[in-house]
């Protein structure tokens, strides 16, 4: 039987995903992680936005027109939280975010089933992939689940709690240790609020890095989003200058209006975000962060917007993932009052990008003639294709697949760069 995983939302999912798989090939079925025609289709749902469930229903009614034979599969924070608009749109088995880690004994019943507080007695120490399967080159490791924080406009702590959940420390050091041997190169640490990894097992993130610098091999390690408040000097020296750790980091903005981010909770303002970039920059000029940026929050003026661009061009982030506010149920900005008009969000978050991509863009700029790392990932008409350290993506005429190649830096492109493969010259003398 073939099984079809396709995945919705961040890296969690992406590890996520990957756990299901593995156990499921491991019962014998076929799996792959695109839309081809299958027996099976699961997919891994994502709840953050109001255009990340009209997606997901989108692509539920596509399956079921273009293979009417197939079972679909929802699992994920939308059928966390949203399992009945799920049941009216005639998915055949829906699993909450505790029951995905059990696919394989659900995948022949239907039906709902849903804890709706599985945090309360769940451990990550039964999350382990042997194998990833999503990527030959990247593999994601969810190291801690859970979110304290209490951001007014935010739905995701209710569908994976607010209790911190770490993964012990030498669970870690050994699912990246078998993922080394398997010749990955890339592994990815992630996490729901991953600043705040430790909290419940006398550790820290800055601990767990430690622990994972001194294995031995030919790997990098990427963090993916950690919030500004979790960035001390202690985290960011040790993440500046170690050199397994990529000098990038996906660290949210929300918004440059600190009287936004007031109102949505955020615990920081304004001026805190700069000194942590200011920090990081110190280290490495050039060091990579992206971010994500919400348009159109409640009581947002136009003012607060051109906060938002300020930064957005004071920082010079290498990429931003723009999105328009959305009412999410049960949250406190759903009932806030200046609610945003639509065409007003639409206008902006068109302004947010346009302005983003030109800033993105001068950030490569500052990168060329430097020599990079890059992943090798893709091959196609000739040219090879990868991320280097900086989460810069490189188009290069040399290179070879699932290796971390030498280059330096050409020219920039509107997605990335152009770099070639760095030789070192030999004196004849």
């Amino acid at each position: 039987m073939r099984v079809s995983v396709l995945t919705y939302g961040c890296k969690l999912n992406q590890y996520e995903s990957e756990l299901m798989a593995e156990k499921l090939e491991n019962e014998g079925y076929i799996v792959v992680n695109e839309e081809v025609e299958s027996d099976i289709f699961v997919i891994n749902s994502c709840v953050v936005t109001n255009e990340a469930t009209r997606k997901i229903k989108q692509q539920i009614r596509r399956l079921k027109r273009k293979f009417p034979g197939a079972k679909v599969v929802v699992t994920g924070c939308y059928s966390q939280l949203g399992f009945e608009e799920l049941e009216k749109e005639g998915v055949d088995l829906i699993l909450g975010n505790n029951e995905k880690k059990y696919i394989d004994k659900y995948l022949r019943e239907s039906g709902v089933f849903v804890d709706k507080a599985y945090w309360n007695k769940n451990s990550l120490e039964d999350e382990f992939v042997f194998s990833s399967l999503a990527e030959r080159t990247r593999a994601f490791i969810k190291v801690q689940d859970g979110c304290t924080n209490t951001c007014s406009y935010c739905a995701i702590r209710f569908a994976r709690g607010n209790k911190i959940r770490s993964k012990p420390v030498d669970l870690v050091v050994s699912e990246v240790l078998r993922l080394v041997n398997k010749d990955y190169k890339e592994i990815v640490i992630t996490g729901l609020n991953l600043g705040k990894f430790g909290k419940d097992i006398d550790s820290s993130l800055h601990e767990l890095l430690r622990s994972l610098v001194k294995i031995k091999g030919d790997f990098r390690i990427r963090l993916s989003s950690i919030n500004p408040e979790d960035l001390d000097e202690e985290l960011i020296n040790l993440i500046g200058t170690e050199e397994k750790i990529c000098n990038h980091l996906h660290i949210p903005l929300q918004s440059g209006s600190t009287d936004v981010l007031k109102n949505m909770r955020r615990n920081y303002t304004q001026d805190d975000y700069l000194r942590v970039v200011d920090s990081i920059r110190k280290i490495d000029p050039n060091f990579s962060i992206t971010t994500d940026i919400m348009v159109g929050f409640p009581g947002e003026s136009e003012k607060d917007f051109e906060e938002t661009l300020k930064v957005v061009r004071e920082v010079l982030f290498s990429k931003v993932h723009a999105f328009r506010y959305s009412d999410r149920a049960n949250t406190i900005a759903s009932k806030m009052p200046k609610k945003v008009p639509g065409n007003v969000k639409k206008e902006r978050v068109e302004v947010l990008e346009k302005v983003s991509t030109s800033v993105a863009k001068d950030y490569r700029k500052k990168l060329v003639g430097r020599k990079a790392k890059v992943l090798i990932e893709s091959y196609k008409n000739k040219i090879y294709s990868g991320y280097d350290e900086y989460y810069v993506l490189h188009e290069t005429s040399h290179g070879e697949f699932g290796k971390i190649e030498n280059v330096t830096i050409q020219a920039v492109t509107d997605e990335g760069v152009i770099s070639k493969k760095y030789e070192r010259k030999v004196s004849n003398r």
